[in-house]
């Protein structure tokens, strides 16, 4: 489903150039459901954001079935993360004018799926974590962990390929966060391919495989 092949990224500060990750190799099969987990700093978060591409590698290769895809334009990168992709970040990420369900319908819409059929599928996908009775509310009206619901909502509404979540829970109390990583579980059960990041221990292992990195390298 996903490989990357001698992946490094590095950042420059005026004559300072600092090297985050330093050639990484790493292959996530398909349903798979992967923790990528390591100390703060350990670029965690970098490695997420090449590979669901949503920043550029300084150099090295990734493949997304078998298609080499970092070197594709910028348009081409947005429709192939629109159609192929669904993303969870910690800050939810939801736009504070919108309703949940308005949230969840506007990159469907933006495939150019009809408003009806967006709607269908955005109330599809708030029902499926448990937000039938919350699709007219505004995020200032929703809990944090109903918030955070709403973000997987739209990150699955499109059925995507893989579902890259970048520490979901770590906005969230126990109780909120137990509710996010049993929904991972279900969506995994039934066949969803997930890449995580996270730096807690407990959901980390409610992974299938957890992939470590150290100053940017995979131990």
């Amino acid at each position: 489903m996903l490989k990357v092949t001698n992946l490094i990224k590095s950042f420059k500060n005026g004559d300072i150039q600092t090297q985050v990750l330093k050639g990484i190799n790493f292959e996530a099969k398909d349903g798979e459901f992967i923790a990528i987990m390591g100390r703060s700093g350990a670029g965690k978060s970098t490695l997420m954001y090449q590979m669901s591409l949503l920043d550029e590698p300084t150099s090295g290769s990734i493949y997304i079935d078998g298609e080499e895809v970092h070197n594709l334009s910028e348009r081409e990168k947005m429709e192939f993360r629109l159609a192929k992709f669904g993303y969870v970040f910690q800050d939810y990420a939801l736009l504070p004018e919108l309703t949940a369900v308005e949230n969840v319908a506007l990159p469907l819409l933006m495939e150019n799926i009809s408003p009806n059929k967006a709607d269908e599928m955005a109330t599809e996908a708030l029902i499926k974590v448990g937000l039938g009775k919350r699709l007219h509310n505004l995020p200032s009206q929703l809990s944090g962990g109903e918030q955070q619901r709403v973000s997987i909502s739209r990150a699955i509404a499109h059925r995507p390929d893989i579902l890259f979540a970048d520490e979901p829970t770590a906005n969230l109390d126990s109780e909120s966060s137990t509710i996010v990583m049993n929904i991972f579980k279900d969506l995994h059960k039934h066949g969803q391919t997930i890449i995580m990041v996270t730096h807690e221990e407990e959901y980390g292992k409610m992974a299938e495989r957890i992939v470590r990195l150290d100053d940017g390298r995979i131990v």
